[in-house]
């Protein structure tokens, strides 16, 4: 057996010859894009990146390798290969913007998320950054409108607290043009003295975007007063400059370590999924290489007039450009008037956006593009389920069922909504034909154990992971779940394994904090007819799974649904969970028949949990075959690394062996 010293120089030898064969892949990544100047075509081909994919996955089993690592690893590999071909079209296409050293102005100093965002953009250019730290955003237009920097890093929008109005009104009143964009993830934490403790801190310094983008949680902090200062830097400067335990910052965790702080609490932010666009400011525009996809950004101002700003923005529905991005501001010095915004992904050298911007000339009182950019957020190739569980997709799917609509008028029926709904949790989609499954423990006992569900889930081809956290039993002595805690869990094994999650709700005051943390909301069959639970989930932006109660029939299962719809969230997923009836010893049967009454009635996707109702885990498989069959939209499975142990649900749950199995049957 080698002994330690030599087993880590072997390791070292194949470290060295991986960046050498990554270093050759970026450098024929490159020679690709010189082979599409001549022959112009669009840097990436998403069926040919998804086949890729799926070969590797594949052969990656065969070699011991798990289908997320490939995946990972590739969806690295392959967003540096676009960004490369883009950074090289567009040295092409550009060729002043050459220098090696730039001097970028950005909000804050070290370890701000601007100054995280602009080594991260600038990086992608093998740039060397001089850096201009500034106190307002409006400081930052004027360094660079001054000649002092060359570009300006501005932070536009973000997912939780929305645009960020003090930029649009900044970008109305400049000469600069917008040549760039990138996206980042935005993980806020509560920074300290490293021998502070969460509970001492009585003040905390914050920029009041990233304070907006934590409101949920800092109104849990009863005694914890906030001072605003003008960028994250400050905030943690403020905290690193003294010795005081009882102050603290919001930032991120990278941007702490620099200052030598301590992250207490991480992931505050009010949504899971926290990210800010940033867009980079120059006073020369750029020009965008046919070959790279484009966004175009552009403002106006309509005339004041009933269907003014519709006509405007059918001329874009008329020239096929999508629109992603409309914003409104006050036109300053002229009352009641409104400037637009508009992002559209469209090359501004392009034929239809030429002929548009042509159109809007006359249509419009004040037309101006603000840039034409390289759209550089580059997404994950999506990998199809089936692919995962090693079957062919089956491209006929279910029969359909639809023959008849209700003609009561309620919001679930086919008489408001003939179509279907169709529910969208990042890249999965549920009711639009396929057949998703929902996968993890009954209820999560422990980090280990619900990453491990997370992992086996994500390679069986589940498209969500499910867990109870917080676990209502008929006994006092029963495990109640781990609570926050154990939504912590669940939330860090989503993210690790790239899975939407689900967890339960069974009362009003756990709605906001769960809705924080998990991306779908799962009402158990006992609490169908909690009226005022049904009432506040309508009021989340969440999308609601509804069991049905064991005793009520489909017209009240439907109803229950419309108390959800009535507040104005239309996300809901029927899921039929069995009846109550005289067979068996549970008395409960799995009703089948409600798939094909209910696609006659509604427009909601249906989906199955087969556990309430089988009394032998063998009769799973068969039940979540026939629910395919039937039309179903997806499956709620069961699954724990070792159900004998399990605290919740043992003689319910699958292990990961059976699990995988019943995946490769199912697809």
């Amino acid at each position: 057996m080698a002994d330690l010293e030599q087993i880590r120089t072997k390791i070292t030898a194949l470290d060295q010859s991986l960046l050498t064969l990554l270093t050759e892949r970026r450098q024929l990544s490159v020679e690709v894009a010189k082979s599409k100047i001549e022959n112009p075509k669009a840097i990436r081909d998403q069926e040919r990146e998804q086949l890729l994919l799926v070969k590797l996955i594949n052969k990656g089993r065969e070699l011991g390798l798990d289908a997320h690592y490939v995946t990972q690893l590739y969806h690295t590999i392959i967003e540096d290969s676009v960004l490369s071909q883009q950074a090289f079209l567009q040295g092409i296409t550009n060729p002043d913007i050459h220098a090696q050293a730039v001097r970028v102005a950005f909000l804050g100093n070290k370890g701000s998320y601007s100054n995280i965002a602009t080594h991260q953009y600038f990086s992608r250019y093998k740039k060397q950054i001089v850096e201009f730290g500034c106190s307002a955003f409006q400081d930052i237009v004027d360094t660079v409108e001054s000649g002092q920097a060359d570009y300006g890093m501005l932070p536009i929008e973000n997912t939780s607290s929305g645009s960020i109005n003090e930029v649009y009104d900044v970008l109305q009143h400049t000469s600069l043009s917008i040549v760039g964009e990138l996206s980042i993830p935005i993980d806020h934490c509560i920074l300290a003295h490293p021998k502070a403790k969460l509970e001492q801190i009585t003040t905390l310094y914050a920029h009041p975007q990233p304070y907006a983008q934590c409101s949920l949680y800092l109104r849990t902090l009863a005694n914890t007063r906030v001072d605003f200062v003008d960028s994250s830097s400050k905030a943690m400067e403020v905290v690193a400059g003294g010795d005081d335990l009882t102050v603290g910052a919001i930032g991120s965790k990278v941007g702490g370590e620099m200052y030598g702080l301590q992250a207490l609490k991480t992931d505050i932010a009010n949504q899971q999924q926290n990210y800010t666009r940033f867009i980079v400011v120059s006073r020369k525009p750029v020009e965008v290489a046919e070959q790279v996809p484009a966004r175009t950004t552009f403002i106006m101002s309509t005339a004041q007039q009933a269907g003014s700003l519709v006509e405007a923005l059918l001329v874009l529905r008329e020239h096929e450009i999508n629109m992603s991005k409309l914003e409104s501001r006050p036109v300053q010095g002229n009352p009641w008037e409104e400037m637009f915004y508009v992002d559209v992904s469209a090359n501004v050298k392009s034929s239809q956006m030429q002929s548009a911007l042509a159109e809007l000339t006359r249509l419009t009182r004040y037309i101006k593009v603000l840039g034409c950019y390289p759209s550089e957020n580059v997404d994950p190739t999506l990998i199809p389920l089936e692919a995962l569980a090693n079957k062919a997709v089956n491209k006929a799917g279910a029969p359909s069922l639809i023959g008849t609509v209700q003609e009561d008028g309620a919001l679930s029926s086919r008489s408001h909504k003939a179509t279907a709904t169709v529910v969208r949790v990042g890249d999965v989609k549920i009711g639009d034909g396929g057949f998703i499954t929902f996968a993890g423990p009954s209820a999560v006992e422990s980090e280990q154990q619900v990453i491990a569900c997370a992992g086996a889930a994500k390679e069986s081809g589940a498209a969500v992971l499910a867990a109870g956290c917080f676990k209502p039993r008929s006994s006092p002595y029963s495990f109640q779940g781990l609570g926050e805690e154990g939504l912590n869990y669940l939330n860090a094994a989503g993210k690790k394994y790239k899975l939407p999650t689900m967890t339960e709700v069974s009362s009003v005051d756990q709605v906001v904090t769960l809705a924080a943390k998990a991306d779908i909301l799962h009402v158990r069959s006992r609490h169908m007819k909690n009226f005022n639970l049904l009432k506040e989930l309508g009021k989340s932006t969440r999308p609601i799974l509804l069991e049905r109660n064991n005793m009520a029939s489909i017209d009240e299962w439907l109803h229950a649904a419309d108390y959800i719809l009535a507040q104005g969230n239309q996300q809901v997923i029927l899921c039929e969970a069995g009846v109550r009836t005289l067979e068996g010893k549970n008395k409960i049967t799995l009703d089948l028949g409600a798939i094909s009454l209910l696609r006659q009635r509604t427009h909601l996707p249906i989906v199955v949990n087969p556990g309430e109702a089988v009394e032998e885990l063998s009769a799973v498989a068969p039940m979540a075959k026939a629910a395919k069959l039937l039309g179903a939209d997806g499956i709620v499975l069961c699954a724990h690394p070792s159900p004998s142990d399990a605290s919740v649900d043992a003689d319910k749950s699958l292990d990961f062996k059976q699990l995988q199995g019943l995946m490769s049957e199912l697809y």
